[in-house]
């Protein structure tokens, strides 16, 4: 059962609490999975960014054409800019195939509303206008000071980069 599952973008980009149970590492994993992978290809998703700190059955989501990106972050914790990157190079690529993406975590709201708001962030949203529409879909994400600080310093790093000067 998805938990906590809506569009930031509709088509494109989601974001949803735990996807097939809690990791790898559960006795019933698998077919919590393939339960949530059924709903989620009713919502036309077909790539998942999962951001728990265990991952998902790799094998059984590539076995059902989804493209898939692991990227362990504790929970409560901001991403690193590392991350962030990969996560909007992940997404674009999932948007020139279009792949509708969903970004998951334990509860869909610490970690997934901040890459989410990052996305934003990179499609021109300053951070505060990111954060809100985010927190409007999503009430009660990005739960700590250090998430909401790592979405400005992500906005800062693009406004950096965007001015031909050198982020950092």
């Amino acid at each position: 059962m998805l938990v906590n599952f809506s569009w930031l973008v509709p088509n494109q980009i989601a974001g949803s609490g735990q996807i097939g149970g809690y990791g790898i590492y559960a006795e019933d994993s698998r077919e919590k999975l393939l339960e949530d992978l059924a709903l989620l290809r009713e919502q036309g998703v077909l790539a998942i960014v999962s951001l728990t700190e265990e991952p998902l059955h790799e094998e059984v989501l590539r076995a059902n054409g989804l493209a898939y990106l692991h990227l362990p972050i504790m929970d409560m914790q901001p991403p690193r800019l590392e991350d962030i990157k990969q996560f909007i190079d992940f997404v674009k690529v999932s948007k020139r195939e279009e792949r509708p993406v969903v970004v998951h975590c334990g509860a869909g709201m610490g970690r997934t509303g901040t890459m989410l708001a990052c996305y934003l962030v990179g499609q021109g949203h300053s951070a505060q206008a990111a954060l809100a529409q985010v927190r409007r879909g999503r009430p009660g994400s990005v739960e700590t000071i250090a998430q909401e600080e790592v979405i400005e310093d992500y906005a800062e790093y693009l406004n950096a980069f965007s001015n031909g000067k050198k982020p950092y």
